[in-house]
């Protein structure tokens, strides 16, 4: 929940990566700052020895992996309150990528991912990816989630 500029995580450190199927060195996300039905956001703070780093800020991809990543976050979160394991998903397509700044190590970014449909196992997201008021990139995805059950 968000109050202002004090936000209050649902979750952080080892309780936000327990809800993801990325594992170190590739985590992209820290904290979830709120998951919806609809809307996911994270936070995450650039290291300064991320596999994705180049030239000391982190690439187009790492901010591409931080969006999907988000999803998956807010995913895990909801099916974690509903008493299921995260989902696991794979990301089908990414489109409408602009990329106007790379965050530098040390930065802290914050990302909202919105679901704009639903269909079966299909999910298209919207993504924004800010450092403070900045608008850092904002992509599409087309995300697939994998029916363990069949």
């Amino acid at each position: 929940m968000t109050f202002g500029d004090m936000t209050q995580p649902l979750a952080s450190g080892p309780e936000a990566l327990a809800l993801i199927p990325q594992k170190a060195p590739f985590v992209l996300v820290d904290t979830l700052l709120e998951a919806t039905p609809t809307l996911f956001r994270s936070a995450f703070t650039v290291p300064g020895d991320h596999v994705l780093l180049r030239a000391d800020r982190l690439s187009e991809a790492g901010l591409m992996e931080n969006a999907a990543q988000t999803a998956a976050l807010g995913m895990g979160k909801l099916a974690k309150d509903h008493g299921a394991p995260p989902p696991l998903g794979f990301i089908g397509a990414l489109s409408r990528v602009e990329v106007m700044a790379l965050p530098g190590i040390g930065d802290r970014i914050e990302t909202t991912v919105d679901l704009r449909h639903e269909v079966m196992s299909a999910r298209v997201l919207e993504a924004r990816i800010e450092r403070g008021s900045e608008l850092l990139a904002r992509l599409e995805l087309k995300v697939f989630l994998i029916d363990e059950q069949a």
